[in-house]
């Protein structure tokens, strides 16, 4: 694999503490691959993989029949997908597709329970790294929980824009999201989600241009 990939996925998560991640990638039959916007990397029912974004951003994202949309997780650049499926042994119940044009390192899940022949030492690394992947994945889904629990919308909104707000210390923002993937984010409708946020900013909650967010009198330990 060439150098510049090998870099970019030893900055990830996943790989710290790797001493050898050239070979790591051998061992676990990594290829790199490049997507355009929308494209999807690792689809419904696909055999264990772990996909690396090593550019770009992608989503995990779930669909209904009827074609509704709704975004699990946000998957950046150095971010990691798949391994608790892989732990789990089922099948891949949401899709990974590109949000931007990206490139990604796919990972064959099955040798994380078969260590290479000579149980190098990275491979041990690995496996604290990957557990620590996946206990991340679990604190934020409950953090997306608590959001989603809320009983309204404007409670939802809220919520997930002071949770962003502590994350960057500071009351003026960006959020990763457009309107339509904040909708599909937070279970809404992206109609009743853009008028919610029209009367926010009118009540003088918030301010916001495009992706852009303020916190209008927030409390003092925002």
């Amino acid at each position: 694999m060439d150098l510049k990939t090998v870099e970019a996925v030893s900055r990830s998560k996943l790989m710290k503490g790797v001493e050898d991640t050239d070979k790591l990638l051998g061992c676990f039959g990594a290829k790199k691959s490049s997507y355009p916007k929308d494209a999807e990397i690792v689809g419904y029912g696909d055999g264990a993989a772990i996909a690396i974004i090593t550019k770009g951003t992608a989503y995990a994202v779930s669909e209904d029949y009827s074609g509704n949309r709704n975004i699990a997780s946000v998957i950046n650049e150095g971010d990691v997908y798949g391994v608790a499926f892989v732990y789990s042994d089922r099948a891949v119940t949401t899709r990974l597709v590109a949000a931007t044009p990206c490139e990604a390192v796919i990972m064959n899940g099955i040798r994380l329970h078969n260590p290479c022949e000579s149980a190098c030492r990275d491979h041990t690394t690995f496996l604290y790294n990957a557990l620590t992947v996946v206990s991340n994945a679990s604190v934020n889904f409950l953090e997306k929980i608590e959001h989603l629990s809320r009983r309204s919308l404007r409670e939802k909104i809220m919520s997930y824009l002071t949770a962003q707000s502590i994350k960057c210390r500071c009351l003026e923002f960006d959020i990763p999201f457009s309107r339509q993937e904040l909708a599909d984010w937070l279970a809404a409708d992206r109609s009743a989600l853009s008028a919610e946020l029209s009367r926010m900013k009118t009540d003088g909650l918030i301010d916001y241009n495009m992706r852009r967010f303020k916190l209008l009198n927030a409390p003092e330990h925002v």
